[in-house]
């Protein structure tokens, strides 16, 4: 992966000191049906209701956890960081394509670099729009 384009993802989150949802369904649903299943094998088809009614509880405390963009790159194993690299550059390419090209300075890092690098510079040097930085923290923000 491109480790320059890593920090400057990373440079973004810090700065913009986004919080991301991290959706943990599949884990909350194995909970709801232990705890399902532990019910029964206690108390039979009445401890199936309370089970079911403990582990939807628990199940929907678990399901989704909000932490910092920042953590969640920084517990992103070296061998995924490319991945997610390319996910935010294409995002951040979308949003800012037009703005890119209209404004020559901002072609001329494109084509050295990644949107990822030319979002940063435009963040270090508060380029982007109102509008523009809230669908940025919209897009860094999504993730499952």
């Amino acid at each position: 992966y491109d480790k320059q384009e890593y920090e400057d993802l990373l440079y973004l989150a810090r700065v913009r000191a986004v919080k991301v949802t991290v959706n943990k369904a599949t884990m909350a649903g194995m909970v709801a049906g232990l705890c399902v299943m532990a019910g029964v094998v206690v108390a039979g088809p009445v401890g199936a209701a309370a089970g079911g009614a403990v582990g939807t509880a628990v199940a929907m405390r678990h399901a989704e956890g909000v932490l910092t963009l920042t953590k969640l790159l920084e517990d992103t194993p070296p061998k995924k960081r490319g991945e997610v690299c390319k996910i935010f550059a294409e995002a951040l390419k979308e949003e800012f394509e037009e703005t890119i090209r209209s404004n020559p300075e901002l072609k001329v890092i494109m084509g050295a670099g990644s949107p990822v690098h030319v979002v940063r510079y435009m963040v270090e040097r508060d380029i982007i729009k109102n509008d523009q930085m809230k669908r940025m923290d919209m897009i860094l923000s999504k993730i499952s």
